[in-house]
């Protein structure tokens, strides 16, 4: 099979994506002013991301302004609750100029009407233009024919580990050969209770327990969340509740994996970057913090592959930057989004080790994939095949299904409901929200 580094993204626009990525030239813009713009501009920049994102934009955005003098840039860094600060600064009539933007949140703000659709730009500007970029990622800010989000980056989900504790236990590294029974049998010699004192202390295998992250496994197994028109709802379907089975399993049955009570007070992120836990499961988000880590070697390996369906899966996670319909300076806008994610931005990208550049020449790129920089093996990112590769399922009414996957899945995660109890009340929660 061909690999996802030539052939493309996702199983929607194979086609489309494998003739994008095809080696070749790749073509060097002609140099041009930049667009004029009025004297004494200022623009509100507004994401979420670690500390350590925050200080790489704080950097980026401080040589924007040396090189534009007279753009000034308030830059908004949040942390935690993100959405909800979105929401309040629409509702305000003070919305960002611009901001970090999911492709299911894109859905909701460009079908309200309040995102700057920005394909003239693109189709205009010699520097950066949509043909530059993986073409899945630009279909995923599309909306009804219109580009409302130039993709900044994107991610898939892999399995973290601790070499060092895979080290003391004798056990080989994960890699792509690894099936689900290779994860539990690790995980139970990985488990231990270290100052002996009755309670496990260190675990095998933790995850989070978000849509992207559960949907790897999901879409492994041959399970899907709605149905491809998204007008029913799929996780009753066996192959789906039989990957839920696996992964609850692993904390209630093996006791190989802290359930949400066990996690207590720190994250999945948390327990593995103290040393705390064997695997994890997350985006290549996390490589740039778990850099910092001095306590252990780590690295990465694909999704393990599903015993039943003989597959493995992951979720792709994207953000693009937008601009707010209501800026009073687009073409100051534009200046600034060129200047993150355009080729000295996907450069940026590449060497900062936040994220997968969104432009096929720097995903591809030696300062991305360099690996004397943890992990070592970097090329798991963008290593899976076409048939692996999926979206978390997108609606307008996005924010009824992420309370319906948190609040109706919750017990589940906690011991207190069954799989097959759980799914069930999130289907019928669901259902009238769904497209008919």
């Amino acid at each position: 099979m061909k690999r996802l580094i030539t052939t493309g993204l996702l199983v929607t626009v194979v086609a489309i994506l494998a003739a994008a990525c095809a080696p070749k030239a790749a073509p060097t813009p002609t140099p041009v002013p930049p667009t004029p713009v009025p004297e004494k501009v200022k623009l509100t920049v507004i994401h979420w991301g670690s500390s350590g994102e925050r200080d790489l934009y704080a950097g980026w955005i401080k040589q924007f302004m040396e090189e534009h003098p007279n753009i000034e840039v308030e830059q908004i860094h949040v942390p935690k609750n993100y959405w909800d600060k979105v929401a309040a600064m629409f509702a305000a009539g003070t919305p960002p100029d611009l901001m970090f933007m999911g492709y299911p949140e894109m859905v909701q703000y460009a079908s309200e009407g309040t995102l700057l659709a920005l394909d003239d730009y693109l189709a205009k500007d010699p520097e950066v233009n949509k043909d530059m970029f993986f073409p899945a990622l630009i279909k995923a800010f599309t909306y009804e024919g219109k580009i409302y989000g130039v993709p900044k980056d994107w991610n898939t989900q892999v399995l973290y580990y601790n070499k060092t504790l895979f080290d003391k236990a004798g056990l080989s590294y994960p890699d792509e050969t690894w099936t689900w029974d290779d994860v539990v049998e690790a995980a139970k010699k990985l488990t231990a209770d270290t100052d002996g004192d009755g309670v496990t202390d260190q675990w095998g295998f933790v995850t989070d327990v978000g849509m992207n992250r559960i949907g790897a496994w999901i879409y492994g197994n041959g399970g899907s969340i709605l149905s491809e028109d998204k007008t029913r709802c799929t996780l009753t379907d066996p192959a789906s509740v039989g990957a839920l089975k696996f992964l609850t399993g692993l904390m209630f049955e093996h006791k190989v994996a802290p359930s949400k009570k066990e996690l207590g007070e720190l994250s999945a992120k948390e327990m593995f970057s103290s040393g705390k836990a064997g695997m994890y499961v997350c985006g290549g988000w996390r490589i740039l913090g778990f850099r910092d880590i001095k306590d252990f070697e780590w690295d990465i390996a694909p999704i393990p592959i599903s015993p039943t369906s003989g597959k493995r899966g992951t979720v792709v996670d994207t953000v693009s930057w937008s601009i707010a319909k209501a800026t009073k300076y687009p073409d100051a806008a534009w200046e600034l989004v060129k200047f993150f994610v355009g080729e000295k931005g996907q450069v940026r990208t590449a060497e900062s080790g936040m994220a997968t550049p969104s432009m096929i020449k720097y995903a591809r790129s030696e300062a991305f994939l360099d690996p004397t920089k943890p992990p070592a093996h970097r090329e798991v990112l963008i290593s899976y095949t076409d048939d692996e590769i999926h979206y978390y399922p997108v609606i307008p009414k996005m924010g009824e299904l992420w309370d319906a996957w948190g609040q109706e899945l919750s017990e589940m995660w906690l011991g207190q409901k069954s799989v097959e109890d759980s799914v069930k009340a999130f289907c019928e929660r669901i259902e009238p929200a769904l497209p008919k």
